[in-house]
């Protein structure tokens, strides 16, 4: 049994130093393609995710009324960075894995949460990081505050967008996975905010017909975004080779096989070295 170790779509070393081109037309093409193929694993674990977490908020809404606004700030921040970024995680890499034709389980949501203290500490620095630049823009600008702040958790949403399937994928520190992903995205920063106004605005119009609409525009946006990660990342795979050998002494002499070949999933890629 051979197995040999290479990495599909892009380079994370060649976009972060030479940059990288987003084709539109065909992206947009190609993640409505997956998402028909792969629809309905991607939709379960959606609507999983949205069962988990409505059921969660609802507990804590009731169990944590007695007490005060901090004490439930710190739950609720536990309960994101414990419960929801694993969750996330899932949903992003079951895209990433559809971007390079590998099938999917709705369960396969649930494979990330062995990396549950990685996860919550980058979700830990990520907050840490929005509160810093809240505090600095209400101190600075008081009243006039509310539009910048919205444009920078924006922003940060948009900057840190690839935190998560780098550490998933690539095994790399959260330090390391922050990092990369806000060199990543303003390395061709026009391109990724005009992504997001069109995401955002096919979201507003998802949402529009009682919301139906979401139910396809969710596993569409989770595809495409996989579908961006594997041109400016790459997606590490390993594929298995097996010397099928016929040792039966019947007469079915042709029926031996050798060099099947098995693809398996990125989460055994080799690690990213920076």
């Amino acid at each position: 049994m051979n197995k040999t170790h290479f990495v599909l779509g892009g380079d994370l070393k060649k976009s972060l130093t030479d940059g990288y081109t987003l084709d539109f037309k065909l992206l947009f093409k190609d993640a409505f393609s997956i998402t028909r193929t792969h629809f309905i694993p991607l939709v379960i674990a959606c609507l999983i995710t949205v069962a988990i977490v409505g059921s969660l908020y609802s507990l804590s809404h009731t169990v944590l009324a007695d007490l005060n606004q901090s004490s439930r700030e710190i739950v609720n921040f536990i309960f994101s960075s414990f419960i929801l970024t694993p969750l996330i995680t899932g949903l992003q890499m079951m895209g990433i894995h559809h971007s390079i034709g590998l099938k999917t389980r709705s369960t396969d949501l649930f494979n990330f949460f062995n990396m549950l203290l990685k996860l919550a500490l980058a979700s830990l620095i990520l907050n840490i990081i929005s509160y810093i630049m809240i505090v600095i823009l209400n101190a600075v600008l008081g009243d006039n505050a509310f539009l910048p702040l919205v444009l920078v958790v924006l922003y940060f949403n948009m900057a840190f967008c690839m935190v998560y399937p780098l550490i998933a994928e690539k095994k790399i520190t959260p330090q390391l996975a922050i990092k990369l992903s806000f060199k990543l995205v303003n390395k061709n920063l026009f391109q990724f905010t005009l992504l997001f106004i069109l995401l955002a605005l096919l979201a507003i119009i998802a949402a529009l017909p009682s919301g139906i609409g979401l139910f396809f525009f969710i596993p569409f946006y989770f595809n495409l975004m996989g579908i961006v990660y594997r041109q400016t990342c790459g997606v590490g795979v390993v594929a298995t080779e097996v010397d099928d050998k016929n040792n039966d002494d019947s007469d079915n002499d042709d029926s031996s096989n050798n060099g099947s070949t098995e693809q398996n999933g990125s989460k055994n890629s080799s690690e990213f070295e920076a």
